[in-house]
């Protein structure tokens, strides 16, 4: 299985930083532009900040972080613009990746429809920290369906920068029920081994996910949506 880039050789209680802070920032707790109180970070982690500078330096190389000489660490911002590249990028990988990736096997199928049940049977929690770690876990699992390493690495960083953004969209319970449909397509895709209908549904799946970037730069001044993306949406 892949290897993820956030997972460097570190000690546990970087590691658990690292995946708390992780954690708060995909489902917003930590806002874009946030500064991050180092003291009560640490005592909120349970950690010393030794550990905890480390994992904000680990953040920081993976543009999650910004760091500012003399001031610390703040939750990186992103504008309609990067985020739109975000798509771009992932539409390209993901498609990539789609049309090659190993057909699973009845075992992997049904850890993905395990996977997809755990999401539904979360989807009228108040807070969807779990909901997007274990949405995460799906996708991440198709991934490891894939031949290329490189790739599917690259589109987990990518997940991950995109992650505080997109996931605006489970605040919503029809959103959120939604997404659960769309991976039930996905997987009867990938169980009929219908490539044509895999990459349909995963187009399907990947457009819907839009809501989550609508949701974040609403209240900003109204960006019309990359020429490639009207082209898909006509398609």
């Amino acid at each position: 299985m892949p290897t993820s880039p956030l997972k460097p050789p570190i000690g546990g209680a970087v590691e658990r930083a690292l995946q708390r802070l992780l954690m708060m920032i995909m489902c917003g707790e930590l806002s874009p532009g946030e500064q991050i109180r180092q003291q009560e970070m640490a005592g909120q982690i349970g950690i010393s900040r030794v550990p905890l500078r480390e994992a904000l330096n680990v953040l920081a190389q993976q543009s999650l972080l910004v760091h500012r000489p003399n001031q610390g660490y703040f939750v990186a911002k992103r504008g309609p613009g990067e985020l739109a590249q975000i798509r771009r990028m992932l539409h390209l990988l993901e498609n990539e990746v789609m049309r090659t990736l190993q057909w699973p096997t009845e075992g992997e199928l049904a850890q993905l429809r395990s996977i997809n049940d755990s999401i539904r049977a979360n989807l009228d929690q108040d807070h969807w920290a779990e909901l997007m770690r274990l949405n995460r876990a799906f996708h991440n699992f198709i991934l490891t369906l894939s031949p290329f390493q490189l790739i599917t690495e690259e589109i987990r960083r990518l997940f991950t920068l995109a992650d505080p953004f997109f996931g605006a969209k489970f605040e919503r319970a029809s959103a959120r029920a939604l997404t659960v449909q769309e991976h039930d397509l996905i997987i009867a895709a990938l169980a009929a081994q219908d490539r044509s209908a895999l990459m349909q549904a995963v187009e399907a799946h990947r457009y819907s996910n839009a809501e989550g970037l609508t949701l974040t730069i609403a209240g900003q001044a109204a960006v019309a949506p990359p020429a490639w993306e009207v082209g898909i949406a006509k398609a």
